[in-house]
């Protein structure tokens, strides 16, 4: 699968980065069968990293927090993160989007999931424009703001920063390959997100041991790259 970055995101964010992993061979399941040890540990280390709800002073979260706040909303994956500081476990309808909601509270970075065969061509890392629209997840239809970092396909948005994953991508029960992207608008490096990619294909192996994974692709802003 192409995937590429538009003049239009280079110039809106000199230091975005998106990082795209692909997987084949990994039906879909209610829950993860073989994370439960992994998952407590990444409970734990949160724990024990965020004492007393200091997790919004993370570099990782700051730098998210950052982007959100010109726009007028927050970061959810520290939301989320926060639920699991508050006691309650990682877990999701969905072993697919569980294992990558895994490695996001482990990172705190942003990663939306989409079934492989529902996309339609190349990938184009960009920016939303005046008078854009997707579907959300929920099914609703969604006006972009315009600046905020998006990936569209041949057949449009399958993403946002701010609105996450669109509904005709889905992961759903039935899917058995995944596209995972992790968007990284400003401040953060492409050292921490190969480390992010590198603990969700550890966590994909560890489920789906005969799945065939990519190797990660780390697209950047930079010309050339």
């Amino acid at each position: 699968m192409l995937i590429e970055v538009t003049p239009e995101f280079r110039a809106a964010f000199p230091g975005g980065i998106f990082g795209a992993l692909l997987v084949r061979g990994c039906a879909n399941r209610p829950r993860p069968v073989s994370l439960q040890a992994e998952q407590r540990a990444v409970e734990e280390v949160l724990r024990a990293r965020f004492p007393r709800d200091s997790i919004d002073t993370d570099p990782v979260a700051r730098a998210y927090a950052g982007y959100f706040k010109r726009f007028g909303a927050r970061y959810p994956v520290v939301h989320q993160a926060k639920t699991i500081l508050s006691g309650r476990p990682i877990e999701s309808p969905s072993a697919l989007v569980e294992v990558m909601f895994t490695a996001e509270v482990d990172s705190l970075m942003l990663t939306s999931g989409h079934d492989l065969g529902m996309i339609s061509g190349s990938l184009r890392v960009d920016v939303a424009r005046e008078g854009d629209i997707y579907t959300k997840i929920s099914g609703r239809d969604q006006g972009l703001k315009p600046g905020d970092m998006v990936v569209r396909d041949a057949e449009g948005i399958i993403a946002s920063v701010l609105y996450g994953p669109d509904f005709r991508t889905r992961l759903r029960a039935e899917s058995r390959a995944a596209l995972y992207g992790t968007w990284a608008p400003v401040g953060l490096t492409v050292a921490t997100v190969e480390v992010h990619l590198e603990t969700l294909t550890r966590l994909l192996r560890r489920e789906w041991p005969e799945a065939v994974i990519e190797p990660p692709r780390i697209l950047t802003a930079a010309v050339g790259a």
